[in-house]
């Protein structure tokens, strides 16, 4: 059996159908809070670790109210796309491999965020921003030639534009200061490249039968 075989029968039950639908409510209601009271993201939300091992438990989920913009047309466009994007993946690899992808990219921040401030002492600052474009990324993995209308005008195949998207965020990590923006574009690539390893995984003994494989 694959990892993913025995870690969907261990925990499949507990996935969640149709998770993006889930996910953009809370991105419709972390918008709804950079409009209305910014502020309250920053004191109370977001992924603070130090504020997490003083108690505030509850930032290890509300970190991913944040947004993927501020602007209200692109707020709609990028909603419907992500779900458009999620519930396509989720239909191709199933419940149980959607929700591990989406879960493993929160929780490497979540880990990675704590273990520095463990280390160092320093708070980053990391959003889900990246871990967002990772959606994109999957799906374009997964539907190379599949096309999309850039600014409404111009098609562009999901391969191209992966690869252009990459760059820029190769770009950025190189010359970007930022220890968290770097961090949380470095995570988000190595979760696709996980998630990819993992589901490449074949079981050793694939041709034969075992009686474990239908318990």
């Amino acid at each position: 059996m694959t990892i993913f075989q025995k870690l969907e029968r261990k925990l499949g039950r507990y996935a969640i159908p149709d998770l993006m639908k889930y996910i953009c409510v809370i991105y419709v209601v972390g918008f709804l809070i950079q409009m209305f009271n910014p502020l309250l993201y920053y004191y109370y939300l977001d992924l603070d670790p130090e504020a997490i091992l003083h108690g505030h438990i509850w930032r290890i989920v509300t970190f991913l109210f944040y947004p993927p913009s501020t602007s209200v047309v692109w707020m709609i466009i990028a909603t419907f796309v992500y779900y458009s994007l999620g519930t396509t993946l989720e239909s191709l690899w199933g419940t149980f491999k959607y929700n591990f992808f989406f879960f493993t990219g929160a929780l490497m921040l979540v880990v990675t965020a704590l273990l520095f401030y463990i280390v160092t002492g320093i708070s980053l600052q990391m959003y889900p921003t990246y871990m967002t474009f990772s959606i994109f990324l999957a799906y374009a993995l997964s539907f190379p030639d599949a096309t999309f209308m850039l600014y409404f005008i111009i098609p562009i195949k999901a391969k191209w534009l992966a690869i252009a998207e990459v760059v820029l965020y190769i770009f950025m990590f190189l010359t970007i200061p930022d220890i968290g923006t770097k961090v949380a574009i470095a995570l988000s690539i190595l979760n696709v490249a996980l998630f990819f390893y993992l589901s490449n995984q074949r079981p050793k003994n694939r041709n034969v039968f075992h009686i474990n494989d239908f318990r």
